[in-house]
Formats: structure tokens, sequence, C-alpha cells
């Protein structure tokens, strides 16, 4: 959502030191640089792809990696769509990066989990979009209509940027239609109830 501004907010430790790990990750094992856009993602799929063998080699390497993955991951989708990181505590399974555009938020190291392992067995975080109840069925009709993707596909975060993508405008034009266009979240409304 180019159209919507909020102050950049740096994002929280340990977040930047995983951020520079994964650049360097990829730079020795690819011979790129990622330049925090999303036309980089595939290649950062291609990296988790490689990185698999290695995991699966040396099963110890996964939280390094994933944190590192869902770190850049989190902040390419943070540089498209403004937002901020909750990091509450050392736990990975607490940790999300919310949207102040609409009310969306989601676990980026899950979603690296989910790439690095090709699915969901796992023992990382989970991966799902999370929205307001109000929003639930709505945006699942939404990404229903979305034609299916090849397996080897669906867990690659090239994939998973595009339907955060298309969930974020879905909810910004319902959020439009229902007169509430100029809503913008802060990490108060991600609070959780107490």
């Amino acid at each position: 959502m180019s159209d919507f501004t909020a102050p950049f907010v740096p994002p929280p430790e340990p977040i930047p030191d995983f951020v520079t790990a994964c650049l360097e990750y990829v730079r020795r094992a690819v011979g790129v640089d990622l330049d925090f856009t999303p036309d980089t993602l595939p290649i950062l799929d291609h990296y988790t792809a490689v990185a698999r063998e290695s995991v699966r080699e040396k099963p110890a390497m996964t939280p390094m990696l994933t944190q590192a993955v869902g770190a850049y991951f989190g902040e390419v989708v943070r540089g498209r769509f403004p937002g901020f990181w909750r990091v509450p505590s050392g736990n990975v399974h607490d940790w999300a990066v919310c949207s102040r555009v609409v009310f969306l938020w989601f676990n980026p190291i899950g979603m690296a989990f989910d790439a690095l392992f090709a699915g969901t067995e796992h023992e990382g975080p989970r991966s799902m979009l999370r929205v307001a109840s109000e929003d639930h069925d709505f945006l699942h009709a939404r990404l229903a209509a979305i034609p299916p993707l090849p397996e080897d596909q669906y867990f690659l975060l090239s994939t998973r940027f595009e339907v955060i993508e298309i969930a974020v405008e879905a909810l910004r034009a319902r959020m439009d239609e229902g007169g509430y266009g100029d809503t913008g979240y802060s990490e108060d409304d991600y609070e959780p109830a107490s």
C-alpha cells in the first residue's frame, strides 16, 4: 500500500542481527546480495532449497537458518506494507510482523520453517495469516479464490509474499468500502487482551 505513510520503526533486537546473518548466508551460498525488495524473494527461495540439504545433515542449524531467513522475509514485507515487529520474548513462537495498514499479523519465522521444510511438519511456529475474527471468513473466501498452486510452490516465500499482498489489498478494500479507509493500526491495537 504505497499510499499509506507511517513512520519507519527499526526492528527490535535480535532481528537486525538475524537479517545481517541472512544477507551473509545468501551471499556465500549463491553469490547474490539481497536488497530487501520482493524481487529478491526467489533468490531467498533458492537459498532455502539449497539449505534444506544442510539441515537434513545438521538439524542443529535449523533455528539459526529459520531465524535469519524469517527476519529477512519479515523486513521485506515491512518494506512493502508498513508494519512493525512484536518480539515479546526470546521464544520465536511469540514473534510476529503486524501490519499498520490492515489488522493482520503473521510469524515470519514460521513461514521460514515452512519454506525450509517444504511443509508444515516441523517444530517451528505456525505460519498462518491472522486477522480480526470478523475478517476471517471474508479473507478465507478471498484466498480460496486464488487458483491452486503446484505443491512445490505453495511454501515458497515468494508465494507467501503474494498471498500477503492479496490479503492486504482485500482487507484494505473492505475497510475503504466500510468507510474506514483512513484507519491505521499501532502497537496498542495488537496488544493481547488482559
